[in-house]
């Protein structure tokens, strides 16, 4: 930190554009959700997120203040791995983790594929198949072979590696989502005044 200070602008700019890039898992969480009965459950629920949300970044937070100033840290792969070795308990927690990332990860595919295979399948797939789809209980044909092809596609670009997605693909994607997600939703709220009225 010392030999390469960040300015407290760079560090709020770089928190602004990972904020961009979660704006990606939207299609994500609109596959979990529910209609709000009224107003008064999102502010509720908007509340709840912020106070879990903001105690899991300062926790984070904490966790790398503690090896902040350990010189091997920038060549770490997986940074949370290497706190974990650092940290008190890491004969035990450090398997612990390793689990826990490792059914991270496979939740986190499982999510993103099953977005993608509902936003595509929406498109080719008639409604009447996806109403036969949902009284079975199980996917159709169409939908089994869009779920192989977003794997196959996620298999691909995990080719590439951690580090060079985290550094260059998630930079990329937050700069794109910022014309393509963040502004129309900005100004979407700002028209209807928070959906309060219909456009």
């Amino acid at each position: 930190m010392s030999s390469q200070p960040v300015s407290f602008g760079k560090a709020l700019y770089s928190a602004f554009l990972y904020g961009t890039f979660q704006l990606i898992n939207i299609a994500v969480f609109v596959q979990h959700a529910e209609t709000f009965s009224e107003p008064k459950e999102a502010k509720r629920s908007m509340g709840i997120g912020f106070v879990i949300n903001s105690l899991m970044m300062v926790l984070v937070a904490a966790g790398l203040l503690t090896i902040c100033s350990e010189p091997d840290l920038a060549q770490q792969s997986v940074p949370t791995l290497f706190m974990v070795q650092k940290g008190v308990g890491a004969s035990f927690m450090l398997p612990l983790v390793s689990v826990l990332i490792i059914l991270g990860a496979v939740s986190t595919a499982v999510n993103m594929v099953a977005a993608m295979v509902r936003r595509v399948s929406v498109r080719i797939t008639t409604e009447e198949e996806r109403k036969k789809e949902a009284a079975a209980g199980r996917p159709g044909m169409k939908t089994i072979v869009i779920a192989f092809l977003c794997c196959l596609i996620d298999f691909g670009i995990a080719q590439f590696g951690l580090l060079t997605l985290v550094q260059k693909a998630y930079s990329f994607l937050a700069y794109l989502e910022i014309p393509v997600i963040l502004i129309p939703y900005i100004i979407h709220m700002a028209v209807t005044g928070f959906d309060r009225k219909h456009l």
